[in-house]
């Protein structure tokens, strides 16, 4: 899982035609209520924009955006979630192609539906039993105790009650499990479409059982990969995955993946080292052998300096998931990062051969090839990037690119790669720290730490990117980046983990 985005890149999509500027408009339009589309909105990743410093209720969405999100819900749907031959788990997306009901206004039903399961399977298996029950025991009763069979029979009756609430509690965890472990399969997919999915079952599985707390954890990853293979705005995932893990955490403590997803969500969406630390240290206490707290400690921490240390964790994680295309591919990047250069090359192209649909070996390919100037790579790989994910702005960027890259060269290429990335940031798409590696790159340095600190104001997320990124270390004796680090409380190296 790369720690931060590398390259010239963007999530962004260009801009839908209609608006919708409240949430009673939004509501209107999905025919909702205004509580079900922000609880769509804080669970289902469903695409509503908040207007800066406009307050939690100043919100916008367009209806392209909307109409794209129901019908992705609705394609949910046509997927079985088991196999033929066992009992189908009702989809997240109903048959009309809205997301599921609000969990919230579904209860009341969902209660019916069990009481009528309880009643059916009473019915069918109960009375008999029960019948043959009763006589033995009102027998048994009048000839040992004197008991009168009221009293007998309403312990029966107590005894049943008890046994079938207990047994659809049973039923509910054991599907919230399954669901559970789904979702994870899905997880392990990284792809933008495997992690829908993924979210869809984990939500479900909340749904059935609110004290899953590997179910939040299964949320708080989700969102953790959906900022980086989707175009999910990173705040908003960062922030939705800090508040699943702390759910997690507060109903299991001993989870370690609760504590491993928290520490690198603190780390990139609130920059507190202090916290992250605390919390690798935890999850490390609690399962030293989860490849992916060694991977993610690794990705958090990686900074000149810290290389050994990383290195070693992420060496730690391949041992105990040799299988790990992700893994691989970081590991890859750090290699690079590190001054390592052919043995990241080579190993980032061995997990691109291996898997060419998936998405983190073309951004690092294209970045470390756009810090080597092999340009004709650098826009290959770019243009893979921009189809893996989708990313209508790094798609048309690149064209602009390799169109003057046809005609003028390296300084074409630059020049237009420069003036795209410029009108991408001026027009909200496109992190500052992004454009500020390209101008680092150019020898435009004083631009680049004018952005560096534009970034830094508003705490972009992109900007921890400076700790590792080569072509931005080309300002590291700068003055303004000494302080940048500093006031984003960058850590020294230590040996962190034993």
């Amino acid at each position: 899982m790369p720690a931060a985005p590398h390259g010239p890149s963007s999530h962004s999509q260009g801009t839908p035609p209609a608006r919708l500027d409240s949430w009673k408009e939004i509501a209107e339009y999905l025919g909702r209520s205004e509580r079900t589309v922000k609880r769509w909105e804080a669970e289902r990743a469903l695409p509503v924009h908040h207007v800066p410093g406009g307050g939690h209720g100043s919100v916008y969405a367009f209806t392209s955006e909307l109409d794209r999100w129901l019908l992705s819900e609705k394609k949910k749907d046509s997927h079985s979630l088991h196999e033929s031959g066992e009992t189908k788990v009702p989809s997240a997306a109903q048959s009309s192609g809205a997301p599921p009901q609000d969990p919230a206004e579904s209860s009341w039903a969902s209660e019916q539906k069990s009481l009528y399961r309880r009643i059916w399977h009473l019915l069918t298996y109960g009375f008999p039993v029960l019948s043959i029950l009763v006589v033995f025991l009102y027998i048994v009763g009048l000839r040992t105790t004197g008991a009168s069979s009221s009293s007998l029979f309403r312990s029966i009756l107590t005894f049943v009650r008890t046994g079938s609430t207990s047994s659809s509690a049973t039923s509910e965890k054991q599907l919230a499990h399954d669901l559970y472990l789904r979702g994870r399969f899905e997880w392990n997919k990284r792809t933008p479409d495997s992690l829908s999915r993924a979210l869809d079952y984990f939500l479900q599985s909340v749904v059935h059982d609110p004290d899953n707390a590997q179910a939040y954890v299964g949320l708080a990853d989700t969102y953790l990969l959906l900022r980086e293979f989707t175009i999910m705005p990173e705040n908003e995932a960062y922030d939705r995955a800090i508040a699943a893990a702390k759910k997690a955490i507060q109903i299991d403590d001993s989870l370690a993946d609760g504590h491993r997803a928290l520490a690198f969500a603190e780390i990139y969406r609130n920059w507190d080292f202090q916290t992250g630390e605390t919390e690798f240290r935890r999850a490390l206490e609690l399962n030293p052998r989860d490849p992916v707290t060694h991977l993610w400690f690794a990705n958090a921490f990686a900074a000149p300096g810290w290389y050994p240390v990383c290195l070693r964790e992420i060496e730690r994680a391949q041992e105990l998931d040799p299988s790990s295309q992700a893994i691989l591919a970081d590991k890859g990047l750090m290699l690079f990062q590190s001054g390592q250069v052919h043995q990241g090359l080579d190993l980032e192209r061995e997990v691109e051969r291996t898997d060419p649909e998936f998405l983190s070996p073309h951004r690092y390919l294209a970045s470390m090839y756009f810090t080597l100037r092999d340009y004709p790579n650098f826009l290959l790989e770019s243009d893979k990037a921009a189809d893996v994910s989708n990313d209508a702005v790094l798609k048309s960027t690149t064209a602009a690119a390799r169109s003057s890259f046809v005609r003028g060269g390296e300084p074409g290429l630059l020049q237009a790669l420069y003036a795209s990335q410029k009108s991408s940031y001026s027009a909200g798409k496109l992190p500052a720290t992004i454009l500020a590696k390209t101008c680092a790159h150019m020898g435009r340095k004083e631009e680049a730490l004018h952005l560096l600190r534009e970034d830094y104001r508003r705490h972009g997320i992109a900007l921890l990117i400076i700790r590792g990124d080569v072509d931005l270390l080309t300002l590291s004796q700068e003055p303004e980046y000494q302080d940048l680090l500093r006031e984003i409380h960058s850590p020294s190296p230590h040996s962190l983990v034993q």
